[in-house]
């Protein structure tokens, strides 16, 4: 199963504020607790708390590259874990695109965020290496993380890479003349809030502790949630739940700054405002992953668990324009990936399928096919300067 796959039966929740769910006491839950007990509010916010449970220097789930799980011994699946075909397509389209957008005389950065253990960018970075139409002096793969550990990690996985590859800790330390910019699944990693429509208007549903245990109560919205509620206009159903991403917003203008003619590609799974606020949508986008196993349940296994929510792209590109981006492009990964592979399709055309050929073929199908992850992804593609 994939991160973003529908069809989770729910469970009852949030309904009633007052309910709450008893946390597996892991290491992060008591730091959780600390943090509740240190707030004038008594409870913080439920992105502060997803703030903790994924990124908590040390308890945090992806506190590490070696921590998080991914694939058939891990908690989901992701486009790179289906395998290598996926960083070859987009190796194919990064060139097509460099070659017909970009100054071929000049240096060109790649930039990832996300790169987690590097896996699509080693991937990536294969494809670059065997491409005819690629002069490697010219490029730098550089990925951005936070985390000192994880670009450990990263440094010494490509050491001895034949196309430089850079590890900065900062957006401000990835910034280049020109290039492309990638994530893939960033976007719903980012620390959230859930809001709840109630008595007649949206309240913020914040974390506070009851009976040793976790629990979701209802606090006002803030100014900078505000804004991100305005078109909600419908006729939603009492304690109706949703999800927003304050965040995206100051993401978007800083990476914005990353070149002076660049393109952005941001993949992930997600709706526009119009599907994602739908009042059909009762209990919003979440979902927590463990063991391949989906819940709607934050508070089980804090810092052992996934969290995430699907990507509202209609503020993304709300967040784009207004930070001087073109937005180019809104399409699936199955017409991404279709387009990127003409020239594999064409080369292996009327060959048998066997070996090698035949296991990409499969990865293809798995990453394109409508009832798999080719409608489920999207992608939106940022431009400026183009």
């Amino acid at each position: 199963m994939s991160k973003g796959l529908e069809g989770v039966e729910s469970h009852s929740m949030v309904a009633d504020t007052r309910s709450y769910v008893s946390g597996k006491d892991t290491p992060l839950l008591e730091i959780v607790f600390q943090e509740i007990e240190k707030s004038p509010e008594g409870s913080i916010s439920f992105s502060d708390f997803v703030e903790l449970a994924l990124y908590h220097p040390e308890h945090g789930y992806y506190a590490s590259p070696e921590r998080r799980k991914v694939g058939r011994q891990g908690d989901f699946y992701t486009s790179v874990s289906v395998g290598e075909l996926f960083g070859f397509l987009l190796g194919e389209k990064i060139v097509a695109a460099w070659k017909e957008n970009f100054d071929s005389g000049a240096p060109f950065v790649i930039v990832e965020q996300g790169a987690h253990d590097g896996q699509l960018a080693s991937d990536i970075l294969s494809a670059l290496a065997v491409n005819e139409r690629v002069d490697t002096n010219q490029i730098t793969y550089r990925i951005v993380d936070p985390r000192s550990e994880t670009r450990a990690f990263l440094r010494k996985r490509f050491a001895d890479s034949k196309i430089p590859v850079e590890i900065v800790g900062t957006l401000e330390e990835a910034q280049a003349a020109q290039g492309i910019f990638l994530c893939n699944e960033l976007l719903d990693a980012f620390p959230f809030d859930r809001v709840m429509f109630s008595d007649g208007e949206w309240k913020d549903l914040r974390v506070t502790r009851h009976e040793g245990a976790l629990a979701w109560t209802a606090g006002d919205l803030t100014p900078e949630q505000k804004p991100l509620l305005e078109k909600c206009e419908g006729e939603y159903p009492e304690g109706y739940v949703t999800e927003i991403c304050p965040a995206l917003f100051p993401w978007m203008k800083d990476t914005g700054q990353f070149f002076d003619k660049g393109l952005w590609w941001i993949i992930d799974y997600g709706y526009g405002a119009d599907d994602y606020f739908a009042p059909r949508r009762k209990t919003g986008t979440l979902r927590c992953y463990r063991d391949h196993q989906a819940t709607e349940d934050p508070f089980s296994f804090p810092g052992e668990t996934d969290i995430t929510a699907h990507v509202n792209f209609t503020h993304l590109r709300e967040a784009a324009t207004a930070n001087g981006l073109e937005w180019r492009k809104f399409t699936d990964q199955h017409h991404f990936l279709v387009d990127a592979a003409k020239s594999w399709l064409l080369s292996i055309e009327g060959k048998a399928a066997e070996g090698e050929s035949a296991k990409q073929l499969r990865q293809f199908q798995t990453l394109t096919h409508p009832s798999l992850m080719g409608q489920q992804f999207k992608v939106a593609e940022l431009g400026k300067s183009l």
